[in-house]
This record gives structure tokens, sequence and C-alpha cells, in this order.
């Protein structure tokens, strides 16, 4: 159904396009040439997603990424056509004609195309540090690197993961988190992947939850997957770590009620109450979902999902989530979520003003001053 109203939409795209070819230089080589590499553009997507039409895995990509490039250069073409001739109609000036609004919306939409594509394809390392009295004895600054929504598979290659890797061993991590979104595609046949994904190394270890695309490729396929690539999967389950304690929320525990009106994932955040008030509780939540049972029980929650938008001046569906769609924010309680844009992408390899990331945070040792009643970070 959603592949319909897609392809209908695009398709209202494409007509409305020629239609204002057709009025601006007839119905000639050139409307015709915009109908025939659209049909040509629509039947590689299609063969690409929807059918085993083309057997080898990167012929598949390519073929994913060069009709998908090709869709966002007929939507941008469509909105800034659109807008130009709207412009002229409300303002009642004629400034340019028909044929060369089409053209600069041709070459506007090209260029940021090609802004899109090259920042996708440069990931950016953010610093944080984050001071907390929390750390234990020795241990005065803990470093988390936080990879999230890779999508290796067929969408991100093997370039892009090469990237990624010198990044994170570059930021000799103490711990490493995966918040979901690692892998798509079938898992299978993908020992290159795994083989590279075991040189992120950590001194304390690195950690994982699922996220939804997990799911929509087989939830034991993707467990196997990250374990094999020398993860520790948390699946609504805690661990320690750097003197810390790591709580990993499986993607699909919000929607789970467990046992007193409450989901599985705020029964385990609940869990360590005790515990959090010595240590320090980092969540893992592949969706930046902050549950009202777990407010004020645990210190970081890091999280992934929205892409940062992906491509900022369109909708997106990955800012659904319009409370926390991406950065730093300080909740309630003195805890502190950051949601990543994530380091790959889904679909045409194309990202505007949300460039991929990798978050490298410090956690900062601070002294605690002792109270006569209460206490405080200095």
């Amino acid at each position: 159904m959603l592949w319909a109203i897609c392809a209908a939409a695009f398709t209202a795209m494409i007509v409305s396009i020629y239609l204002k070819i057709v009025r601006a230089a007839g119905s000639g080589v050139l409307s015709i040439f915009w109908i025939i590499i659209n049909l040509a553009m629509m039947a590689m997507i299609f063969t690409a997603r929807r059918t085993r039409g083309i057997r080898s895995r990167r012929g598949r990509r390519w073929a994913d990424r060069i009709s998908g490039i090709w869709l966002f250069f007929v939507v941008l073409s469509f909105i800034l056509v659109t807008f130009f001739v709207s412009a002229e109609d409300i303002t009642g000036h004629h400034v340019a004609t028909l044929a060369s609004c089409i053209i600069a919306s041709f070459i506007l939409s090209a260029a940021a195309l090609a802004f899109g594509i090259r920042q996708a394809a440069t990931v950016q390392v953010t610093h944080l540090e984050l001071p907390t009295s929390k750390l234990p004895e020795g241990e005065d600054c803990l470093r988390i690197v936080q990879l999230t929504d890779l999508h290796l598979g067929p969408w991100a290659g093997m370039s892009m993961l090469v990237q990624i890797i010198r990044k994170v061993r570059a930021a000799k991590p103490d711990i490493v988190v995966v918040t979901g979104d690692l892998a798509d595609g079938k898992l299978s046949g993908r020992e290159r992947e795994i083989s590279l994904l075991r040189h992120i190394k950590a001194r304390c270890g690195v950690f994982a939850v699922t996220g939804n695309h997990d799911y929509y490729d087989g939830i034991e396929d993707s467990v196997h997957f990250m374990e094999s690539a020398g993860m520790k999967v948390l699946r609504t389950e805690g661990a320690e770590a750097g003197g810390i304690i790591i709580a990993g929320a499986d993607d699909r525990d919000h929607l789970v009620k467990a046992r007193w009106g409450l989901t599985r994932s705020e029964i385990l955040v609940l869990s360590y109450e005790q515990a959090q008030k010595e240590k320090f509780l980092l969540l893992l939540r592949h969706r930046p979902i902050v549950e009202l049972g777990t407010e004020g029980h645990f210190d970081l929650q890091l999280s992934g999902h929205t892409h940062g938008g992906q491509i900022v001046p369109l909708i997106s569906s990955r800012l659904k989530i319009v409370r926390h769609p991406r950065g730093f924010k300080k909740l309630k309680c003195g805890a502190v979520l950051y949601v990543s844009n994530g380091a790959g992408y889904v679909g045409p390899p194309v990202r505007m003003f949300a460039p991929p990331e990798i978050l490298v945070l410090d956690l900062v040792k601070t002294a605690k001053e002792e109270k006569d009643g209460t206490s405080r970070e200095v």
C-alpha cells in the first residue's frame, strides 16, 4: 500500500514536470527523453527493491543508489519548479521564461544532490564531555563511543564501514555502544563485514541493542550478526563495564507491559534504582523515547533512529518523534539524552544538513563535596 502511494505521488511529479517541459519546449525530444529516463529509473528501483531480478548484491546496491538519487532529483526539481512558477503567479511579476525556471530547477537540484552525496560520504566525529561524580575510584575519565544506524547492506557499503572503524579506533574508546540498525538486508554471507566489525576494540567491551530494522530482517539473525561481530547484545538486560551500569532496552520493550502497569524497559531501569544512586547508569535505547517510569532513574540515554532527519528540508518520518529529533537534551532530575544522527543512511547515499556522525563522549569525574544534609558536585 505504501509502495503504491509513493509510486502514485512520484508519478504525479513526473507528469507535472513533463507537462511543463511540453509547454516550454513542445512535445519533442526533451519531453520524450524525460518520460523514458523516468520509466527506466522507476523500473530499476522496483527491480532492486521488490524483485530478485538483479541477482548480485553489488548490482542491487548500485541500482538502488542510482534510481534513488534520481528519485530525489525529481522531487527536488518538482518542488523548485513549482515554487518558481507559483512565485511568479502570486507576485504577478514575470521574471523568467518557463524554460529558464525548469533549467534553473534542474541545476539547483543537481547541486543540492552533489552536496548531499558528499555529506553522506563524510562521517564526522562529535566530541562531548559530561561531568559526573559517579565514576569509580581510579577512573578520572571514561570514553564512550556511540555508533548507530549504520544500515550496512543494500545502502551503506564497505568504504563507509572502513572509514567508521578507522575513526572509532583513533578515538581509543573505553566502551563502544551500538544503538541499533547495524545492518539491513539478508544477513547470511556477510563474513567480510563481520571481520571488519571485529576490529572495533574497546578496553571494557562493545555493547549493542536492537533497532527497528533488526526486526525487519529477522531479529534472531540480526542478534547473531552482532554477536558474531564481537558485540554483547543487551536485550532487556544490563551489564557493568568500566565501573558503570549499561542497561540495554530492546527496540520493542516500550510496547510491552510487564507488570504494575510498567513496560519492560521501565522495569529494567527501575531494577537498578538503588545501584544508580552510587553508580552511573547508561541507558541504551534505539528510539529516542523517554518513558515516564525511567525519568530520574538513569544518568545518560544514548539513542539514534531519527537520522537527524537525513534530508532536513524535506518532511521525514524519522522526525515524527518531535520532542527529541537529534542532539543533546537535558532532562528532568539531571539526566541527559543524546540522539545521534547515525553514521549511515537509508535509501540513496544522500544527507542534507544532517551529517553522519560518531559520538565520542567523555565521562569526566568531578569531586563530590560532602554535605551537611546535602551534597553537590564541584
